[in-house]
């Protein structure tokens, strides 16, 4: 079983957690909740969990200092959260796990099989410093990509172009590129926008690394790694805008 703690500072959040947990007898042993931050630095080390289901606002503090303050981070995390897009978009970068308050009881049973599909806690230090970092203001974030042996990751400044290909994207660099199973439009809502710019249904591209226009009748450009990327006849006049 999965040795769990919940940090939460509201009633209402915790009964829910532990009535959804309740339907998984025989997955989770919640060892202790706790509703303050200082409380959860006191008790985890101590317990060593397996997992943590881990608020964002616990009273004037949050989740992020919980982790901050912690000498070592060797369990799972699932956040949950009240609706925040800047925060949900730090986990989707990071490839971290959460949960909308009021929790559904399908989103949560989803988690669950993640969960169980995540192979080990090797990476987490890796993914909360990425984490970290990708809840800064700045343009420079890190796409956290999980694999079956762990992650990898990729500053998004390095991407040239995405390639739609069904129910997966290909993600070019300059050198190489990676394999993912989520479709484009994840990407495209995920990524910065004065940045990345979607040329056709099936590509998204960086701006930054476009090397020449051909425009015609099949326009397309050829971007820094030399690839040629069409750009769709309605949305070229977006795309000359961005160059004006």
């Amino acid at each position: 079983m999965i040795k769990t703690i919940l940090i939460d500072d509201e009633q209402h959040c915790i009964t829910r957690l532990q009535d959804l947990i309740s339907r998984h007898p025989n997955t989770f042993n919640v060892i202790a909740i706790c509703n303050t931050v200082e409380e959860a630095l006191n008790v985890v080390p101590k317990l060593q969990p397996d997992l943590v289901f881990l608020d964002i606002k616990i009273h004037d503090r949050t989740g992020f200092d919980f982790l901050r303050n912690l000498q070592a981070v060797n369990f799972k995390v699932i956040f949950t959260t009240a609706f925040d897009k800047y925060a949900i978009k730090a986990f989707k970068f990071s490839a971290f796990d959460y949960l909308l308050k009021p929790i559904d009881v399908d989103d949560f049973n989803d988690s669950v099989n993640r969960l169980k599909n995540k192979k080990n806690n090797e990476t987490i230090e890796s993914q909360i410093k990425n984490l970290f970092n990708n809840l800064k203001p700045n343009k420079n974030k890190i796409i956290t990509i999980p694999s079956l042996t762990g992650f990898e990751t990729l500053k998004t400044e390095d991407i040239v172009h995405l390639e739609a290909d069904t129910s997966i994207t290909h993600i070019y660099t300059k050198n190489k590129k990676t394999v993912v199973s989520k479709p484009i439009k994840f990407y495209e809502d995920l990524l910065d926008e004065t940045s990345f710019f979607k040329t056709h249904k099936s590509y998204l591209i960086n701006i930054n690394h476009v090397k020449k226009y051909y425009k015609g009748k099949h326009s397309y450009v050829v971007m820094s790694n030399n690839a040629q990327v069409p750009i769709s006849v309605r949305k070229k006049e977006e795309f000359l805008k961005r160059f004006d």
